[in-house]
């Protein structure tokens, strides 16, 4: 994840948890990386900034947030597997038209 991106996630709020030294520079701890490459691969699976911003939300509630980020993850699980799916069904087609391309151009001696 490149600077710009850390730091605009930062300002929408969602490292909470990123410590800051006396001037005001943030220190990553092992913890810290972990959440950044949680951020990342919710934000690579379709989930909005809106989303994830509300699931920090529901962390710093506590336990009784349990069933909604659950309910979240599940949502999200779905959603991607349905991306899968449509892949999928992309990655057929281009093999078939690769397919029928390369028999085009053996039966034109190309």
């Amino acid at each position: 994840m490149n600077p710009h991106t850390v730091r605009y996630y930062a300002k929408e709020g969602l490292f909470p948890f990123v410590q800051r030294n006396s001037n005001g520079i943030r220190q990553f701890q092992e913890s810290d990386l972990e959440w950044l490459s949680l951020i990342h691969c919710l934000k690579n699976s379709g989930m909005t900034l809106k989303e994830i911003k509300q699931f920090i939300q529901w962390i710093n509630e506590g336990d009784s947030t349990v069933e909604q980020r659950l309910n979240l993850f599940k949502k999200q699980q779905q959603k991607v597997e349905h991306q899968l799916q449509e892949l999928q069904k992309t990655l057929e087609t281009i093999k078939y038209k690769r397919k029928f391309y390369e028999d085009m151009k053996k039966s034109l001696d190309l």
